[in-house]
C-alpha cells in the first residue's frame, strides 16, 4: 500500500512539473527578459553583448527545464539550443568585429529570442499569450530609426548628402514594401522580413563604414 502511495506521489509531482505555468519559466515573460543587464567582463566587451548572453542563458536554462518535464521532444529542444546559439554567436561576432552591438542589431537578436521562447512557452502553457511586435512595425521603427541616423550623420558631417541619397532611397523601399505587405496580406512573412531586415542592416552598416 505504501509503495502505491509513493508511486502515486511521484507520479503527482511529475505530472504538476510538467504541467508548470508558464511563469515558472523566466523566458516567457518577455518584457522582463528584454530588460535584462548582463555584467561587462573576459569575453563580453559590450553591454548590448552581455545583456544577449545573459537571456541566452536563462532560454537555455529554461530549454533544459521543459525537456526534463517532457515538454519539449529531444529534437526539438536541439532545434531551438541551436538557434539560440547562433544569436549568441552572431552578437558575439559582431561586437568583436566593430567593438560593440548597435541598437538595431540588439534588437533584431532579441526578436530572434522572443521567437524561440514563443515556441517553448506555447508548448510549457498552452494558454500562454504575449503580444510581439509585428514585423511591419519593427521593420517601419528601425526605417524611421535609420533615417534619424542618417539625419546625425549629414549634420556631423560624417556623411555627404550624395552618399546619404541611396541609403534614403533604400530605406524608404523597405517602408513601403513592408506597408504593402502588410496592407495586403495583414502579415509579412518570414522570408519577406529577413530580407528587408538585411537591407537595413546595409544600410546600417554603411552609415558605420562596416564591411
Amino acid at each position: 500500500m505504501k509503495i502505491l502511495m509513493a508511486a502515486a506521489l511521484v507520479s503527482t509531482a511529475a505530472a504538476a512539473h510538467a504541467q508548470a505555468p508558464a511563469k515558472a519559466y523566466p523566458s516567457c515573460n518577455l518584457t522582463a527578459q528584454r530588460a535584462l543587464k548582463g555584467k561587462v567582463g573576459g569575453s563580453i566587451t559590450d553591454p548590448r553583448q552581455a545583456h544577449i548572453s545573459v537571456r541566452a542563458n536563462v532560454l537555455e536554462a529554461d530549454l533544459s527545464n521543459a525537456r526534463t518535464a517532457r515538454r519539449l521532444t529531444q529534437a526539438m529542444t536541439s532545434q531551438l539550443y541551436n538557434r539560440v546559439q547562433a544569436v549568441r554567436a552572431g552578437a558575439n561576432r559582431y561586437t568583436k568585429s566593430q567593438g560593440f552591438l548597435s541598437a538595431d542589431e540588439l534588437a533584431s537578436y532579441d526578436r530572434a529570442l522572443d521567437a524561440v521562447a514563443t515556441v517553448l512557452c506555447r508548448r510549457v502553457a498552452p494558454d500562454w499569450n504575449a503580444k510581439i511586435e509585428g514585423d511591419s512595425d519593427y521593420l517601419q521603427h528601425r526605417a524611421v530609426t535609420l533615417n534619424t541616423r542618417i539625419d546625425a550623420a549629414i549634420k556631423g558631417h560624417r556623411l555627404s548628402r550624395q552618399d546619404a541619397v541611396p541609403l534614403r532611397l533604400a530605406v524608404g523601399q523597405v517602408q513601403t514594401e513592408a506597408g504593402h505587405l502588410q496592407a495586403v496580406h495583414g502579415t509579412i512573412h518570414r522570408p519577406d522580413a529577413d530580407r528587408m531586415n538585411q537591407r537595413l542592416t546595409d544600410v546600417e552598416r554603411a552609415l558605420t563604414h562596416q564591411p
